[in-house]
């Protein structure tokens, strides 16, 4: 069999997928890029090119690497043994165990899992779970939800209407339709120190952030709100870390009033930020727990919806179903990736490669394109002079395009460049990877 060129591969791919979030006119020009393997932080494409991977595959899912046989050998002998089990009260005993396994990691008594294949799906389990549960506890009126400006939360109907307007956000609303965000949703100010809509400075703003979302809380009518929902660290809104004691303030509110909050973690778990999960930065515990990408390190579709014995337990039946809920082989790598992520001590490592990175980005402050320089474990980003709007200039895809030329990974994405390794990042390959931005940044600013 002849084996098919790149350009002929690339077209046959043109001619018969639809890609997500990704005009057409810029495939029409380069057409996709089409990987043929990894290993570690490293992508090799279908030229035979290397790329350093500062993305975790592109949607910060790959923290254990790629190409790691362990998770694959996981997967594979579980299939040849029991490859599904329907999401109808049955269940395996890997699934059991990956269920108990994250009760053990998991803070304070989270312990019971709703599995399903998706962030977005995970997070719209999270939604239906706290209004279920304010319904067997003789509250039905508890519908609405607040979340945040810049947030986002997945492309399903109820997670995109938590989704808060930021750069790049607005065309999966235009996408979906009208009717999203659906009613019942409202959206309060973001921990954003370097933008903060008010113009104030921490600490002297007291966290007005914070009181923002009660405010907004009180403006939804506090008796019939069920749950807010926020992101440890917002990670694809810009990579905004929030202010020391911002997550303990919402905390406190949440308790005040009687709404639960939803902690959603698909992209700070499992050590992304240098700690097993975000909310462990502030010694929160939430009242449901969603994760995600990390839970597998992409290499099979699995979140799960987390939540305590005191809502589960309450609930006489829970209506939502997934057909791939719970399956075997998709626990099967789960559990194999979080025994990797224990064994090497991955967790640790992104907090101590994690900062390093950071250090060395803020070195690039000195560059006049750049505005802010964050970051928590291995969740960076570097925020660009054009993005003061609120519209991205192009700056950050020059930026981008440049960085890929050089055989970086990064994403530009509303005028920011984010940052997220896999949790094997090296500090060669951490150095390595401003060596690159700084000389991206040097070729956008040249007329």
């Amino acid at each position: 069999m002849t084996t098919p060129t790149t350009d002929d591969l690339r077209r046959r791919a043109m001619d018969r997928i639809i890609f997500h979030a990704t005009p057409r006119r810029f495939l029409a020009r380069t057409g996709p890029w089409v990987l043929t393997r990894g290993e570690g932080a490293l992508l090799y494409d279908d030229t035979g090119r290397e790329y350093l991977d500062a993305l975790a595959g592109g949607v910060f899912a790959v923290l254990a690497g790629h190409g790691r046989e362990e998770i694959a050998r996981a997967q594979y002998d579980q299939a040849c043994n029991l490859a599904y089990t329907n999401p109808y009260g049955t269940t395996s005993r890997v699934t059991v165990e990956l269920a108990e396994k994250l009760a053990e990691l998991t803070p304070g008594d989270l312990s019971y899992c709703f599995f399903s294949s998706s962030g977005s799906e995970a997070v719209e389990a999270a939604l239906k779970l706290a209004h279920q549960y304010y319904v067997a506890n003789g509250e039905p009126q508890r519908h609405r939800v607040v979340s945040l400006r810049r947030a986002y939360h997945g492309a399903t109907a109820g997670a995109l209407s938590t989704t808060g307007w930021s750069p790049g956000f607005g065309v999966f609303r235009t996408g979906f339709g009208p009717q999203v965000p659906l009613p019942g949703f409202a959206q309060a100010m973001p921990p954003y120190c370097h933008r903060c809509e008010l113009g104030l400075t921490y600490p002297e703003c007291g966290l007005a952030c914070a009181t923002s979302l009660e405010q907004t809380l009180l403006g939804s009518n506090p008796d019939e709100v069920s749950a807010v929902v926020v992101e440890p660290v917002m990670g694809t809104g810009g990579c905004i870390v929030p202010p020391p004691g911002y997550l303990a303030r919402v905390r406190g509110i949440c308790d005040r009033h009687g709404v639960l909050l939803i902690a959603d973690e698909v992209v700070c778990g499992f050590g992304r930020t240098g700690t097993w999960f975000g909310v462990d930065h502030s010694a929160v515990v939430p009242d449901i727990m969603v994760v995600a990408k990390g839970l597998s390190s992409g290499y099979a579709p699995i979140a799960a919806t987390i939540t305590t014995p005191a809502i589960a337990e309450r609930l006489p039946v829970f209506w939502d179903v997934h057909t791939y809920g719970g399956h075997p082989a998709s626990a099967a790598a789960a559990l194999a990736n979080l025994r990797i992520i224990e064994r090497e001590g991955l967790v640790e490592q992104s907090a101590t490669v994690g900062a390093h990175l950071l250090a060395l980005l803020e070195g690039l402050r000195a560059n006049p394109l750049v505005a802010d320089v964050r970051g928590l474990g291995m969740l960076l980003a570097v925020e660009l002079a054009d993005a003061g709007d609120g519209r991205p200039g192009g700056l950050d895809l020059a930026i981008a395009g440049h960085a890929a030329a050089e055989g970086l990974v990064v994403r530009p994405l509303g005028g920011t460049i984010l940052l997220g390794p896999p949790l094997v990042f090296t500090q060669a390959q951490a150095e390595q990877t401003v060596e690159v931005l700084d000389g991206a940044l040097a070729a956008a600013g040249r007329p």
